[in-house]
This record gives C-alpha cells, sequence and structure tokens, in this order.
C-alpha cells in the first residue's frame, strides 16, 4: 500500500514537472517571437535609413554604355533596382518623383554625346547634381578577361561595398568636399562597433588625382589569407603531390614567380590582426592574416565640370571652364527668381497645349460618332422605304440595324472558323486509300490517268468542244 502510494506521488511530481517544462517551453517561444518581431521592424527600419538608388541612361547610348550600366547596378547592390527597365517614353522626371515614393535617395544617369560619355550623379528630391566627364573606361568583363584568377562569388553582392575617398580633404576646393559628401551618403553608414568582418566584402575606391584633375572609380574584391604561408607551400600542404619533373632543385619550386598571378601578390604585406573569426579557411580571431583585393571592375577615369544647385536646374555652384566675378554671380541670383516664374509660366503652357490637344482628340472622336449614328439612321429610314414599314422611332430602328449587322458579322465569322476548323482536321487526319476509280481533288479518274500512262493523247479542251459543236450542227 505504501509502495503504490509512493508510486502515485511520483507520478503527480513527474506530471508537475512536465507541466511546468511545458509552460516554461511555451514562455521561451513566446519571447522568441517578441525578439523575432523587435529584430524585424529594426532591420525594416535600417533599411528604411539605408539609401537606395537608381542608375538609369538618357537617349541614345549604345549597347556599351547599356553594359557600363549593369556593371554600376552590380556595383551598388543590393540596394539598387538592378532590373529597372528604361523605355523611351520615360524621362528623368518619372524617376525623381517615383522614386521618392520607394525612399530612393540618388539617380545616377548615364548619357552620351556626339564627343564624350557624361555620367550624373542626383540627390533626389531636391539636388544638388553633380556634372562629370568620364574620359576613359573599361568594362568588368574586360577587366576580368586579362586576369589569371578571377575571385567573384554571388554572396559578395548581399551586402554593400566599403568605401574608400583619397584626396578629397582639400579645404581650398570646396566642389571635392561637395563630391566627398555626396559619394559617402550613396552607401550605408557602417557602425565599427557592430560591423561583421565576415560582411565586408567588396570595396570601392574614389582616387582624386590632381595632376590631371580627374577622379578614378575602382571596385575590387576583399580576399582574406592566412599570414606566413606562400602559395607554393599551399600547394605542398594539399593531398595532391604537385609535378617536380621540370626543376633541378625544390628552392627553384618555392622561388619561382609564374606560380602566381598578378592578383596574388606574395611580397611584403602589411599583416592584420583579426577581432573575429572569417569564413576563409585559417582565418580565426587573434590570427595574423594578409588583405588582397582583386578587381571586379568596371574601371572609369572622369573629371568634374560643374555642380548645380538643385535637380539639373538651380544656382550654379561650380563650373571648370566657366569663372565669374562676385558682382555676376550677384547679378545672375537677382535675375534667379524671374528665370524661375518664366519656367513655370512655359509649363504650364505646355500643360495647357496638352489639355487643349486631348479635348481637341475627343470632340473629333464624338463628332465621329455621331456622323456614325446620323448615317445608321439614314439607312434605316431608307430601309424603312424600301420595306414599306413605317419609322416612328429612328433611334431605335438604328439600334436593330446594328444588332442586326453585328449578328450577321458574328456568323459569317463563326462559319470561317468552322471551315478552318474542318481543314485543320482534314490534314490531321492523314492520307487513307481511295477506292477504285475515284478522283482526286480536283484531279482525273484512275482509268484516265492509266490511258495517258499508255500513250494516249488526250485532246485539247478547245478542240473538243469546237468538235462537238460540229457535230450538233450536223
Amino acid at each position: 500500500m505504501v509502495k503504490k502510494r509512493r508510486i502515485g506521488k511520483c507520478r503527480r511530481n513527474a506530471r508537475k514537472a512536465q507541466a511546468l517544462k511545458n509552460a516554461r517551453d511555451e514562455d521561451r517561444i513566446e519571447v522568441e517571437k517578441v525578439k523575432a518581431e523587435i529584430r524585424e521592424q529594426g532591420t525594416q527600419k535600417e533599411l528604411i535609413r539605408v539609401p537606395h538608388s537608381f542608375i538609369i541612361h538618357s537617349g541614345s547610348v549604345g549597347r556599351y554604355i547599356r553594359e557600363l550600366e549593369r556593371d554600376l547596378r552590380r556595383v551598388m547592390e543590393p540596394n539598387t533596382a538592378s532590373n529597372l527597365q528604361v523605355l523611351k517614353r520615360n524621362n528623368l522626371k518619372d524617376f525623381i518623383v517615383n522614386g521618392a515614393v520607394l525612399g530612393v535617395t540618388h539617380v545616377m544617369v548615364l548619357t552620351r554625346s556626339e564627343n564624350s560619355v557624361h555620367f550624373r550623379i542626383i540627390r533626389s528630391p531636391q539636388g544638388p547634381t553633380v556634372y562629370f566627364k568620364v574620359k576613359e573606361y573599361t568594362l568588368a568583363r574586360d577587366v576580368r578577361s586579362h586576369q589569371k584568377r578571377s575571385y567573384i562569388m554571388p554572396e559578395m553582392f548581399q551586402s554593400a561595398p566599403l568605401v574608400v575617398m583619397n584626396g578629397f580633404n582639400n579645404p581650398e576646393k570646396k566642389h571635392l568636399q561637395l563630391v566627398q559628401t555626396m559619394v559617402q551618403n550613396m552607401f550605408p553608414v557602417m557602425n565599427v562597433d557592430t560591423l561583421k568582418l565576415s560582411k565586408v566584402k567588396r570595396c570601392v575606391l574614389w582616387n582624386y588625382n590632381e595632376e590631371d584633375d580627374t577622379i578614378e572609380f575602382r571596385h575590387y574584391s576583399i580576399k582574406s589569407v592566412p599570414a606566413g604561408v606562400n602559395k607554393t607551400t599551399k600547394k605542398l600542404l594539399q593531398s595532391k603531390i604537385p609535378n617536380l619533373a621540370n626543376y633541378k632543385d625544390i628552392s627553384d619550386y618555392f622561388l619561382n614567380p609564374g606560380q602566381l598571378s598578378e592578383s596574388e601578390f606574395e611580397g611584403e604585406q602589411k599583416e592584420v590582426e583579426l577581432t573575429q573569426d572569417l569564413a576563409s579557411r585559417g582565418c580565426k580571431a587573434g590570427l595574423k592574416t594578409n588583405l588582397r583585393l582583386i578587381e571586379l571592375g568596371p574601371r572609369m577615369k572622369m573629371q568634374l565640370y560643374k555642380v548645380y544647385e538643385g535637380v539639373d536646374e538651380g544656382e550654379m555652384l561650380y563650373h571648370a571652364y566657366v569663372k565669374k566675378s562676385s558682382e555676376e554671380i550677384a547679378a545672375l541670383r537677382a535675375r534667379l527668381p524671374a528665370l524661375k516664374k518664366r519656367r513655370l509660366r512655359h509649363e504650364k503652357n505646355v500643360e495647357h497645349r496638352v489639355i487643349r490637344r486631348l479635348k481637341a482628340v475627343d470632340d473629333r472622336k464624338k463628332e465621329d460618332e455621331e456622323a456614325e449614328r446620323s448615317q445608321t439612321e439614314r439607312l434605316a429610314r431608307k430601309q424603312a422605304q424600301v420595306t414599306g414599314h413605317n419609322v416612328e422611332d429612328p433611334e431605335e430602328e438604328a439600334r436593330k440595324y446594328e444588332e442586326k449587322r453585328k449578328a450577321r458579322q458574328e456568323k459569317r465569322e463563326k462559319e470561317g472558323k468552322g471551315k478552318k476548323a474542318l481543314k485543320k482536321k482534314k490534314k490531321a487526319g492523314g492520307k487513307g486509300k481511295r477506292p477504285v476509280g475515284a478522283k482526286k481533288a480536283g484531279g482525273a479518274s484512275a482509268a484516265g490517268i492509266a490511258k495517258r500512262k499508255k500513250g494516249a493523247k488526250r485532246e485539247p479542251l478547245a478542240m473538243s468542244l469546237k468538235s462537238k459543236s460540229k457535230f450538233k450542227r450536223k
């Protein structure tokens, strides 16, 4: 009896423990759900704060500029519209207005003139606008085709690249500082305290060359390799034994520079001590690592030639070829309100002209419909006069006439479709054997064909008709 009581007590305790465990599991699941919701809200807020961009072309640019456009979209991934379609009827204003709804902060435009290619960066929706003249450019496929070993993976483009600016910190050149600010704001801000090194896989370099007043654009992938081990030693450590038949000494194999590609320089490099683990083999926290840059493309060599305050309009903040005095600038600023009024008046005139054209088209359409209706009524009256039927309501008669006409037209269409279907069915049925003596479609009988084969000549049609007519007269 005591044993049974103990067993019952143990079972009750086990049930209580299981219920307590289930309650804890439910609480843990609820907490995880709340954390996931908070995390999702945080990511959505971060996505809203992250700058987004459109990269488009304007006008007729050719296939190479379109390929350069695709390469630039690849650089700006994942915070750009990679599959954005640009139609002929689209203009810049459409992208500015619609992009503001989608959270687009920058619009980059490629255009081509008779002599050169131009590149614009617009801060949407209010400006400023920076104009570059592209002196030289190289597509990404051309850059990779000249490499011995290209290093590119789809995972690289799942996070934004790191931006490196060089040569823009000149206090005397305010336009360079403006360009630096615009370029830095095109990419998301990276917090050093919360940044994960495994997500930094690409790098974008903007370098200002003071000698020829040009800006160079480069795009690299970042590769981390363990320090202290060169390429040939790695090959020896692998399970596959290398072929040493062409070497007299083992030192020739280690010192051979042909083992490396242009992007895998094994000379003196700065070693970096990692603070986090990386996905690369041998790159753990606390170990020394070499970082290598492998170019992905594209390349561009540009020259800044003007800056506008607004979106392709407003006060000109900088011009490389036109210099004005302070008096001329003051006069232009005084004329600026009048120019704005003139432009607004011109836009209103264009809008009214478009409205008048649309109204004229609608009026013409109504006139055509009225003429067609009056003609239908006239035909209905004429038909009533011929048949002797008095027309009391011309509109009703016109409507009946139109319904009959449509019914006849539908009937003809159905008959035509039926004939086509019958022809298709006959063709699908294939060729069967004809009975003896049966004629081909549009041909002679089998007996007639047999006579012609034996050598019997067939009379011409005209001669046979003439002989028959003579026989009748006799």
